[in-house]
């Protein structure tokens, strides 16, 4: 069973976005985020291949889709469009974060990423993303959105060292 996401980056108001399959909870897919996708322009690459099996740690080259074999397939990005061939996978424009919350869930996805250029630097003085998220709840009386995007980093790092130590049981 999948956890589905949507990462998109915000360009003045308007947002980019595209939708990923594996592993998009906070511990996975967020903490790849705010650990490995924090330079907008890579941010923007990524999601201009359009809808991705799974989100890693580089938008990486070209490969067969099935072949999980290729040491590549555990780094990179795999896309359904170039490394599978579909159609009609590409990204979504939404007019504002209103819009992204509206219609950001419309593919099952369970969390929503965001990535804002709040002027933040990296070490070497480049902008620098800081990552949002939020997620469907389903309920007994049916799925909402649990409200306008958080701060991602604190939950992302908890969940992870806790996903690590049930992993390790320790």
């Amino acid at each position: 069973m999948s956890t589905r996401g949507r990462i998109g980056l915000q360009q003045d108001k308007r947002i980019i976005a595209s939708y990923a399959h594996w592993d998009n909870y906070p511990a996975g897919v967020g903490y790849t985020l705010i650990e490995h996708w924090t330079d907008p322009a890579k941010v923007l690459r990524g999601i201009m291949l359009g809808d991705a099996s799974k989100w890693a740690y580089i938008t990486g080259d070209e490969l067969d889709f099935d072949d999980r074999s290729n040491p590549m397939y555990d780094i990179q990005n795999v896309y359904y469009k170039r490394d599978r061939g579909e159609k009609n996978c590409g990204y979504n424009i939404y007019k504002d974060e209103a819009d992204y919350l509206k219609h950001g869930f419309n593919s099952g996805e369970q969390f929503i990423y965001l990535g804002k250029k709040e002027g933040e630097k990296n070490y070497m003085g480049k902008p620098q993303l800081t990552w949002y998220y939020t997620e469907m709840i389903y309920g007994k009386d049916g799925k909402y959105v649990a409200g306008d995007f958080k701060p991602l980093e604190k939950v992302a790092v908890k969940d992870h060292i806790n996903m690590l130590k049930e992993s390790y049981k320790i």
